[in-house]
């Protein structure tokens, strides 16, 4: 199955590829096409399942929430298309696909209270979100999403 751009994903192959060769991440190019390309769509799920996109959808039929209208960067410029940055941070969380689960299940019961992993103890209290976070892949889209508790854009 080959993916698509701006259909199926925001990132194809060729591009992530190119993505880690000019960093020179040599464990994406390992991998055989196939797994890349899932990996792929899963990244593009999580974007569009987990982050809330500045702006409307350019189209109401469009498959992926970018493009979009009336997205605006810090310094006021519209992105007319698919911001470099999204395309960065699918590439990135498809590396972090190919290597473990984006959203696991997470059954922790809270906030961190404790929990002892050999000398390192973490505990959890009741209400705690769950799972992961990627830090680098929030920073490469600050501007581009919407603070999750407000409407407010999140600014670095």
């Amino acid at each position: 199955m080959a993916v698509t751009a701006g259909t199926d994903v925001y990132t194809d192959v060729a591009e992530a590829d190119a993505y880690f060769a000019a960093r020179n991440v040599t464990g994406w190019s390992d991998a055989p096409i196939v797994e890349r390309e899932a990996a792929l769509l899963r990244a593009t799920a999580y974007l569009d399942g987990h982050y809330r996109w500045i702006g409307s959808r350019a189209a109401a039929e469009q498959p992926l929430g970018w493009p979009r209208i009336g997205a605006v960067d810090a310094d006021g410029r519209a992105h007319g298309g698919l911001p470099v940055a999204v395309k960065h941070a699918c590439a990135e969380l498809a590396w972090i696909a190919l290597r473990q689960e984006l959203a696991p299940s997470a059954d922790r019961g809270g906030r961190v209270l404790a929990e002892r992993v050999g000398s390192v103890e973490i505990r959890y209290a009741d209400g705690a979100p769950s799972g992961r976070i990627y830090p680098y892949v929030d920073l490469l889209l600050v501007g581009l999403v919407r603070d999750p508790t407000t409407a407010a854009v999140r600014r670095a």
